[in-house]
C-alpha cells in the first residue's frame, strides 16, 4: 500500500478524532486492499462503521478494528453470493431530493442560510428567476473572497489599476474613472445587450468586444 493511502487513512481518522496503532494502520490497510478499485468508498464505509459502533477510547487497535473489517467482509461476500454481480465498488444509495437541506446565500448577514420553507415538487412562477438570483449571488461571494477583489486595507498594496473592488452598477451614476462590476449580460431588445446585476442594468457596446474561447 503506497504512503498516500497510509496518509489519507490517519488523515480521515484524524478528523473523527481518532488515533491509530501501528497494528491498526497495518489492519485497515489489509482491508483496503480488498477494494483497490473503490478504496476511498471503503475507508469511508469503515470510518462510519467504527464511529457508530461502541468504542472505549479514541486511540484504535488492531481489535476494535478487526472486529468491524470481518464484518464488513462477510457482508460483502454475502451479497456476492446471492448476486455475483454485486460488490462494493458498484453499489450506490438513493437518497430522497427533499431529505437533501437547501442553502441559500444571504448577500446583508453575508452567510448560507438553510432554507426552511416547504420544497414543492413544482417550480412557481418565481422559481426560474430565485434560481439565476442564487447563482449570481453564489458567484458574487466567491469573487469577494478574492484579494485582488476585496476591499483592500490600508497596508495592503494595490494593483496598476488601483483597487479592483467590485461595485454595484447602480453606484455608476455620476463616477468618474475605472470602476469593477460584476454582472450578466442580457438582450432586452434585438440588437441592443445590457450589463445588468440585482441592482441595475447599464447598455454596453459589444462591438469591440474580444472573445476569450479559442
Amino acid at each position: 500500500m503506497s504512503g498516500k493511502m497510509r496518509a489519507k487513512v490517519h488523515n480521515k481518522f484524524k478528523m473523527r478524532g481518532y488515533t491509530l496503532k501501528v497494528e491498526a494502520l497495518k489492519e485497515i490497510l489489509s482491508f483496503l486492499s480488498n477494494f483497490e478499485d473503490a478504496e476511498d468508498e471503503a475507508l469511508d464505509l469503515l470510518v462510519d462503521e467504527l464511529h457508530t459502533g461502541s468504542l472505549k477510547s479514541s486511540v484504535l487497535d488492531k481489535e476494535s478494528v478487526q472486529r468491524v473489517t470481518s464484518r464488513l467482509l462477510e457482508a460483502g461476500s454475502a451479497v456476492d453470493d446471492d448476486n455475483p454481480y454485486t460488490n462494493m465498488s458498484t453499489s450506490f444509495s438513493v437518497i430522497d431530493a427533499f431529505d437533501i437541506p437547501k442553502y441559500r446565500y444571504d448577500p446583508i448577514r453575508k452567510m448560507f442560510c438553510q432554507h426552511t420553507g416547504r420544497l414543492p415538487i413544482h417550480g412557481d412562477a418565481s422559481a426560474k428567476a430565485w434560481l439565476y438570483r442564487d447563482r449570481f449571488l453564489l458567484l458574487s461571494q466567491r469573487l469577494s473572497r478574492i484579494p485582488q477583489f476585496s476591499k483592500p486595507s490600508f497596508n495592503s498594496e494595490l494593483s496598476g489599476l488601483g483597487s479592483c473592488e467590485i461595485s454595484q452598477i447602480q453606484s455608476l451614476v455620476g463616477r468618474t474613472g475605472i470602476s469593477w462590476v460584476m454582472g450578466v449580460i442580457s438582450q432586452f431588445e434585438d440588437g441592443h445587450y445590457y450589463l445588468e446585476d440585482l441592482t441595475a442594468a447599464v447598455e454596453i457596446n459589444l462591438s469591440n468586444a474580444i472573445s476569450l474561447i479559442a
